[in-house]
Formats: structure tokens, sequence, C-alpha cells
């Protein structure tokens, strides 16, 4: 047992590390003001940038690693509440999970 949870925080945190890289990456990567070519008054080109796929992989990455962990760990949608306080107590922190991720300051 010891084994596999060893694996899985391992592989999670390779996750987590390959989410930082690329995020990172992208950021580095991203199409600077100075970059943009105007073709006419009303019409600009911009250059080809590896941003979007950096940055879509380390948004997959991350997704990846919180599936990973939310299955391995029994999430909140994965196991039945015994009694009406334990669902109450779920849909709170499921409440301010949704809080903290999707809603930005």
């Amino acid at each position: 047992m010891e084994r596999k949870a060893l694996v899985l925080c391992s592989f999670v945190g390779f996750l987590g590390l390959l989410s930082a890289a690329t995020g990172f990456a992208a950021e580095a990567t991203r199409i600077k003001g100075s970059e943009v070519q105007f073709t006419s008054a009303t019409q600009c080109a911009y250059p080809r940038s590896p941003a979007l796929a950096l940055g879509l992989t380390s948004a997959v990455a991350l997704m990846l690693a919180q599936v990973i962990i939310n299955v391995a760990s029994g999430c909140i949608c994965c196991k039945e509440a015994l009694t009406l306080q334990i669902q109450i107590d779920d849909s709170i922190s499921l409440l301010c999970c949704f809080l903290v991720i999707f809603i930005k300051p």
C-alpha cells in the first residue's frame, strides 16, 4: 500500500511540476505588444507563439492531478453521506472549493 501511495504522490508531484514549468514557459513566450505588426490602419498581424499550447498543457496537467487526488482520496462526489450533517458539511466544502477555484479577485 505504501508503494502505491508513493507512486501516486510522485506522479501527482510530477504533474504539478510539469504544470508550473509549462505555465512559466507560456508566460515567457507570450506575444509582446512590440511584436504585433500593423498591416493597415484597422488590421494587425500577430506572430506565431507556442504560448497557447504551453498554457493548455499546464491547465490539463493541473486538472489531471486534481482528478487523480480527488479519486484516490475519495472526493465529495465519490462517497455517500450517512447523515444529513455530513451532507451539509460536504455541500459547504464544495461551495467553498468552487469559490476559491473559479471566482478570482
